[in-house]
């Protein structure tokens, strides 16, 4: 099997092994902890698809031998966790795909599409060379604790490096050793929040412009740009379109747990 497969990969040599689950329940496990997060990557037709590493369905096949056991899925994930902090450390300490990390090229791209650069003590490439010559030499910089997750230096790096799965390599590192850093994610969680309830869908590039505003208080203009480098300039990126009620979509968000205002 390959190094990274996508969901139809892996439910497809499931079923051969004669065990059936659905795509909506994979994601169900993957948002709950239980298996790996994906891999984004844009497709050359268009549109992304999420990649998982092939250790991926060893782990699924035991999460549901345990479910057949009687277990539930909480006392599985407690279970995993456990098993996972007595593995060897040596080997954790090490980012898995560190050979990737070997193929940047110093572009610079990451650091100029990134929307909260300003905010980083350095670059995402500079961050790759440092853990290079040293892996133990990035533990006082706060670029992994600051990426948002969004993407966007995963899509556009020529050489496929998975920054955001490297930075929160970092930050788990970091957490095992009692280190976990402190930033003010309540008030970008409460701006996500408003914003999704506006518009019925989540604009992240939105929540991260008023998120720069708010706290940096550098400007109050609402239009998004990434600082992609092209013969063009910047790219402006406008905001989805809300949905036709959205009224009935808070109503539903209430009802399911989120915020009700």
């Amino acid at each position: 099997m390959k190094k990274w497969v996508s969901i139809e990969d892996i439910l497809t040599e499931l079923s051969k092994k004669g065990k059936r689950l659905s795509r909506r329940t994979f994601l169900y496990y993957v948002q709950l902890g239980l298996l790996p997060k994906g891999r984004r990557k844009g497709q050359p037709s268009g549109g992304v698809r999420f990649f998982y590493p092939s250790s991926t369905l060893e782990r699924l096949e035991k999460i549901l031998e345990l479910k057949e056991r009687g277990l539930r899925l909480r006392e599985i994930r407690e279970l995993l966790l456990m098993e996972e902090e007595e593995k060897p450390s040596p080997e954790a300490e090490i980012f898995p795909e560190i050979d990737l990390l070997k193929r940047c090229t110093l572009c610079g791209i990451c650091g100029g599409i990134c929307p909260v650069y300003e905010e980083m003590d350095g670059s995402p490439w500079r961050v790759i060379q440092i853990y290079l010559e040293d892996p133990g030499g990035v533990d006082e910089i706060n670029t992994p604790w600051i990426c948002i997750g969004c993407y966007l230096c995963e899509e556009r790096c020529p050489e496929g490096i998975p920054l955001v799965s490297f930075f929160e390599f970092l930050c788990r590192r970091e957490s095992q050793r009692g280190k976990t850093r402190i930033y003010p994610q309540e008030e970008w969680s409460r701006l996500f929040w408003t914003l999704l309830m506006e518009r019925g869908r989540s604009f992240d590039f939105g929540a991260v412009h008023a998120y720069q505003v708010r706290l940096r208080r550098d400007g109050g203009e609402r239009k998004i740009h990434l600082r992609i480098p092209q013969a063009e300039g910047q790219k402006e990126i406008p905001p989805p379109s809300p949905v036709k009620n959205p009224r009935l979509f808070r109503k539903m968000l209430a009802l399911s747990g989120g915020p009700s205002r």
